[in-house]
């Protein structure tokens, strides 16, 4: 038995020494900004001089719970996720209809979805100011409906931040979803139905579970860097709907207060590691649960 188990694979010094660039740029670029931020964010800021007092204080994590930080930080979870839905209910079916598609015309669809990434992301941004404006086309579609007054201005508004977060993230759930979806096994659909499955049974019973895996790095593609954006509530909210990402930006650059912006960004960092790492332990339990009763039958 023991013959037939799988060795451990070695790591040359070759290999170990080809590796060691990719290594040196990962230290440089990632692990030492985390520790200073880290480090920093035990670190107390002088008003007076502008300069740290290196040494270990928990008052800026405590400042965090009295401040409109929590307000940010709600925000920022709040948008991320709806926005992160919005992209899944609207992406899917989408790229469910670009993977039944073939030829010229999925090229066509594709090349649709890939050519606003390249417009720069803040011209995309702007571009919705006036598209959201009174009397611009979205508020005059609403007020045709009856169900919204003349005139309506959406700009700088928690909805034209979650606007601009939904397109501007959208491709990054289709594509993946996409791909899923054009590398699943056809036949076992044909099959389902032949065997008595209705279209829309087959499609939830094979196809959906089938494509959850991209949906599930959908979902971390739009709701991680979503949760940290910057940008679209600056110029779609104006500054009136505060994000954490806007907070850090603040700290760092306008009143230069290193420690209170470092102990904002561990805040975020520590939620984006823990919205990561939540569908990993999920599946790891699953994966636990299902040996377990494998073995009890």
């Amino acid at each position: 038995m023991s013959a037939d188990l799988p060795r451990p694979r070695r790591i040359s010094l070759g290999s170990a020494f080809a590796m060691t660039p990719t290594w040196v740029v990962v230290v440089a670029l990632f692990v030492i900004p985390v520790l200073f931020l880290v480090s920093a964010s035990f670190a107390t800021f002088d008003y007076d001089t502008g300069r740290l007092s290196w040494g270990f204080t928990l008052e800026n994590y405590a400042n965090l719970f009295r401040s409109a930080t929590m307000v940010a930080f709600g925000n920022s979870l709040l948008l991320s996720a709806t926005a992160t839905v919005a992209c899944l209910l609207i992406g899917y079916p989408i790229a469910y209809a670009i993977s039944l598609t073939r030829g010229v015309m999925q090229n066509i669809l594709l090349l649709a979805v890939i050519v606003p990434f390249w417009t720069a992301f803040v011209v995309r941004v702007y571009a919705w100011l006036t598209l959201l404006g009174p009397g611009d086309l979205v508020p005059t579609i609403l007020s045709a409906t009856g169900l919204f007054p003349a005139g309506l201005d959406l700009n700088y508004t928690p909805f034209a931040v979650f606007v601009g977060i939904v397109y501007c993230y959208l491709p990054l759930a289709i594509l993946p979803i996409y791909a899923v979806l054009e590398q699943r096994d056809r036949a076992l659909t044909d099959a389902a139905q032949d065997l008595g499955y209705s279209p829309t049974r087959a499609f939830f019973k094979i196809t959906l579970p089938m494509s959850l895996p991209g949906v599930g790095v959908a979902a971390l593609l739009v709701g991680v860097p979503s949760l940290g954006e910057y940008t679209i509530p600056a110029v779609l909210g104006g500054g009136m709907t505060l994000m954490i990402g806007n907070l850090i930006s603040n700290a760092f650059s306008v009143t230069g207060n290193f420690a209170a912006g470092s102990t904002i960004a561990v805040l975020l960092l520590s939620a984006i590691v823990f919205v990561y790492l939540v569908p990993k332990a999920a599946a790891g339990v699953r994966a636990v649960v299902r040996a377990v009763k494998g073995r009890v039958r």
